[in-house]
C-alpha cells in the first residue's frame, strides 16, 4: 500500500454529513489517496494548545502511563527508546476522554472523531465515552519533535476494526518553524510525499494506517534545544488499544524490520 494520489477538500463538514461523499472517500483512501482538509480546526486555537502544552513540558517532570482505563493524562519524552514498537524522537502529550482538560479537546476534534470513525465504518462517536470499547479507547497525542533531533522511523499503524485511518491535524508550518524534515508517506516509487508542504495549520490529513510514513529528522544540522520548543508540532486524533488487548497487532518499524532481515 502506498501513496497514490493527494486531494485537497474545504468541506470537512459537509463530506460528513453526506453517506455518498464518506463512502467515496473511504474507498480512496482504501485506494491510498491522502485527502487534506483545509483549516477544520481554528489556527489560533491550535497555537494556543502549543503555547499550553509548553508551559506545561518545561515545568513538569515527564511521567510515562500505560494506556489503561481510567489513567490519567500525561506528557513523556522518548528518545529513540528501544522499548518502543516504533523508534522516535519527540515529547509527547496524552489525553484522555474520561478526563477533563481545560481546551475540552474532545469536543474540539469531535467532527474529526466522526469522520476517522465514519471512514472506518464505525459509528460517529465510537470510542469517545468514558468507558473503553471493545479494547480500544480515543486517544488525542500531541507530537512536539525538536529541532536538531526529532524523528520517528518510517512504519506502518495497525490496520484492524478499530482504524483504517489515523488522522493528523496541522500545528506547525514548513518554513517557518521548521526548514528541513517532517512527516511524509511513500508512494511507489519509493519517493516521499512530505505532508507538512501540501497541508497548513489547522487542516486534517487522512490516509490509510498501511501507507509506509514516518518523520525526517527536524532541522537536523540545528543544536537540540528541547526547552526552546523549536521545532515542528503535530497532533493525533487517534483510537489506541488498551495494553491488554493482544487481538490488535502493533505498529511495524519498517526501518528495524529490515536490519533485522538483513541480519539473518
Amino acid at each position: 500500500m502506498f501513496v497514490r494520489n493527494i486531494i485537497h477538500r474545504a468541506d470537512h463538514a459537509q463530506v460528513l454529513e453526506n453517506p455518498d461523499l464518506l463512502a467515496e472517500v473511504r474507498q480512496n483512501i482504501e485506494a491510498g489517496d491522502i485527502y487534506v482538509f483545509e483549516r477544520v480546526i481554528e489556527p489560533s486555537s491550535l497555537l494556543a494548545l502549543r503555547n499550553y502544552l509548553s508551559q506545561i513540558g518545561s515545568n513538569s517532570l515527564p511521567n510515562y502511563q500505560k494506556i489503561e482505563p481510567g489513567c490519567p493524562n500525561f506528557h513523556r519524552i522518548n528518545v529513540w527508546d528501544p522499548r518502543s514498537y516504533v523508534q522516535a524522537c519527540f515529547h509527547q502529550f496524552v489525553f484522555f476522554p474520561w478526563n477533563q482538560d481545560i481546551f475540552n479537546l474532545f469536543e474540539l476534534t469531535k467532527d474529526v472523531y466522526a469522520m476517522r470513525n465514519s471512514i472506518t465504518g464505525l459509528p460517529k462517536e465510537k470510542f469517545l465515552g468514558p468507558t473503553p470499547e471493545d479494547g480500544c479507547t480515543a486517544r488525542i497525542a500531541f507530537q512536539f519533535y525538536p529541532s536538531g533531533l526529532g524523528g520517528m522511523n518510517k512504519h506502518r499503524d495497525p490496520y484492524d476494526h478499530h482504524q483504517l485511518t489515523v488522522p493528523t491535524v496541522t500545528m506547525s508550518q514548513k518554513g517557518t518553524d521548521f526548514t528541513s524534515g517532517g512527516a511524509y508517506a511513500e508512494n511507489a516509487a519509493g519517493e516521499r510525499i512530505y505532508t507538512d508542504e501540501i497541508s497548513d495549520i489547522g487542516d486534517v490529513v487522512y490516509f490509510n494506517s498501511q501507507i509506509p510514513h514516518g518523520v525526517e529528522t527536524i532541522d537536523q544540522e540545528q543544536k537540540v534545544d528541547w526547552l526552546s520548543f523549536r521545532g515542528r508540532w503535530m497532533m493525533l486524533v487517534a483510537v489506541n488499544k488498551l495494553v491488554d488487548n493482544s487481538q490488535i497487532a502493533d505498529a511495524v518499524d519498517l526501518e528495524k524490520l529490515s536490519l533485522s532481515n538483513q541480519q539473518k
